[in-house]
């Protein structure tokens, strides 16, 4: 394989971080993901899926801003350009099913939405979208802004909460859906049998700075484009992972994609099996907080932020190809 774009960050911090998933907030997703426990609801049409707590918000929007006023707070008084890159897979569904207001549908719009709410004017944008993927792909998007000059700070969120039934429906069309029994992964548990994954809904957010608790020391965004609706050749992956392994070798732990179907899981587990990190320990969130689809990526980084660890590695991986794998270092000063 050729060479793989890695991308090494100086002076990119997380500095602070949350989610929302059906396991609540971050620390509690990560207590509740160490102890093996698992949140997800049965639902009697579609399987197991993994629903918000009920928190008075009235939609994701407001879900949205609720999440991230905390994480702007935390650079809003840094000095510097503001790097926005509040990203979605696919924008609010609600608004198009409903037929009612269609322009707050698209997933653009978010970041202008948020900005109005939290009173900030101008800042450079780069909203992402890299279906399942969407989390770290934002997430590295301000990291390139940052190293290359352009911003000092900037917020990054990436969310979805979009379990509506033509989604449902979506999903268990294809087979992927874990109707039956909860899902488990092949990818961290070598006695389970992949067996479908649990839609769920979920919300990001990560503040990037010059200092902070967790450093980026670097990442990885390529795609395999060999097929239209999966990851194809487990050898991009294997190459991404040997690259990140040069400048970030072993590292504590490896959040893992891990949906649960047998293709995906049966890819993943193929690169990860072939390297010298066949050895570093491996964890999964899905099986116990449910897919947050194109909002995992942010989901899941914060948990590993909450996660005593040292440092860790993150997999996302998108429908259609899309790949990013970090590494992240807490920061020992």
């Amino acid at each position: 394989m050729g060479n793989i774009p890695l991308t090494c960050y100086a002076g990119v911090h997380v500095c602070a971080w949350d989610s929302r998933s059906s396991a609540g907030t971050a620390d509690q997703a990560w207590r509740q993901v160490a102890a093996g426990r698992s949140s997800l609801s049965r639902d009697a049409q579609w399987g197991y899926v993994g629903r918000l707590p009920a928190d008075g918000h009235a939609d994701g929007a407001a879900r949205l801003l609720a999440l991230a006023r905390p994480a702007w707070a935390a650079i809003a008084g840094q000095e510097g350009a503001l790097g926005w890159s509040i990203s979605s897979s696919k924008g609010s569904l609600a608004p198009l099913v409903a037929g009612t207001d269609f322009l707050t549908a698209w997933p653009g719009m978010q970041g202008q939405a948020l900005a109005r709410a939290l009173g900030i004017g101008s800042h450079v944008p780069c909203p992402v979208a890299a279906a399942c993927a969407t989390g770290l792909y934002s997430l590295l998007a301000l990291a390139d802004l940052m190293s290359w000059g352009r911003i000092r700070r900037g917020l990054c969120t990436a969310s979805d909460c979009n379990l509506t039934p033509l989604v449902l429906a979506g999903f268990a069309s294809l087979g992927v859906s874990c109707g039956i029994a909860p899902p488990r992964s092949r990818v961290t548990d070598a006695t389970a049998h992949a067996r479908g994954f649990a839609p769920a809904e979920g919300l990001g957010v990560a503040a990037l700075a010059t200092t902070g608790p967790w450093r980026l020391v670097a990442g990885v965004r390529i795609s395999d484009a060999l097929s239209a609706t999966r990851n194809a050749d487990p050898e991009v992956l294997r190459a991404a992972l040997a690259a990140l392994w040069t400048v970030a070798p072993a590292p504590a732990v490896i959040l893992c994609h891990a949906t649960g179907t047998a293709i995906g899981d049966a890819y993943e587990a193929q690169a990860l099996g072939d390297g010298p990190w066949r050895f570093i320990p491996r964890l999964g969130c899905k099986q116990w907080l449910g897919h947050c689809l194109g909002g995992s990526g942010l989901v899941e980084l914060s948990i590993g932020c909450c996660s005593p660890h040292a440092s860790f590695w993150q997999i996302s991986l998108g429908f259609g190809g899309h790949l990013a794998v970090v590494a992240m270092q807490r920061d020992q000063r």
